[in-house]
């Protein structure tokens, strides 16, 4: 696994984990406090604008991951270590980087844009208004779905072993059947804190990358 770890892959791994480390000792959370992801504009307010946003942080969220729980940091620097360097391989270094950070970008802009459509539909009132003020998302889950579906796209006949399934299941019916779950659970809106429409915003931008992005094929299987 480790033998092949690409260069850009071994950065983002390292940047992640002590980003992690410096935001849990950090007074007062302050750092997930800068740098996590707020939403711009307060629907109803007199000035509009959220000071809890700062342009800086449509990047630098997707670098930070909860406190509450390893589980978040572990499971997208997991999959990223998992499937990040096959397509790092395939785009090189320099293309896999923006194609991270554009899908990050565009998973944080389409879950913004699920939030004010819901909020839109509603009288704003004082706690809609708080809610968005204080509403925060971070983790590099949308730049991972990204990567989720350059597999899937580029190596779609890939067969993958999954703990909660018996049998081998192709890459392409693998996400495919992840993206309907994202969906499902964003429309249902369960309350867990998960940014599901963020997963989602992370597939849709992957996609439309995908649909521009010239690759020189890298001989590597």
């Amino acid at each position: 696994m480790f033998s092949n770890l690409t260069p850009t892959v071994k950065n983002l791994l390292i940047a992640n984990v002590l980003i992690h480390l410096l935001a849990n000792i950090s007074p007062n959370d302050v750092i997930r406090q800068l740098f996590s992801m707020y939403n711009p504009v307060l629907p109803g307010t007199p000035d509009l604008w959220n000071p809890n946003f700062k342009p800086w942080q449509i990047v630098t969220y997707m670098f930070l991951h909860s406190r509450d729980t390893f589980m978040h940091l572990f499971s997208n620097m997991f999959a990223l270590l998992i499937f990040g360097p096959a397509i790092e391989m395939y785009m090189g270094s320099k293309k896999f980087l923006k194609y991270y950070l554009i899908c990050g970008i565009g998973a944080a802009l389409f879950n913004m844009a699920i939030d004010y459509y819901t909020f839109f539909q509603y009288p704003i009132s004082d706690a809609t208004q708080r809610y968005l003020s204080i509403k925060s998302m971070l983790g590099a889950s949308g730049a991972i779905f990204g990567i989720l579906v350059a597999f899937a796209m580029i190596f779609p006949n890939i067969e993958m072993m999954l703990l909660f399934l018996p049998v081998p299941i192709k890459a392409k019916y693998f996400v495919a059947m992840y993206a309907i779950f994202e969906i499902v659970q964003g429309f249902q809106r369960t309350g867990s804190g998960i940014a599901h429409w963020a997963h989602i915003g992370g597939l849709i931008t992957g996609f439309i990358l995908l649909q521009f992005f010239h690759f020189k094929k890298r001989n590597f299987y």
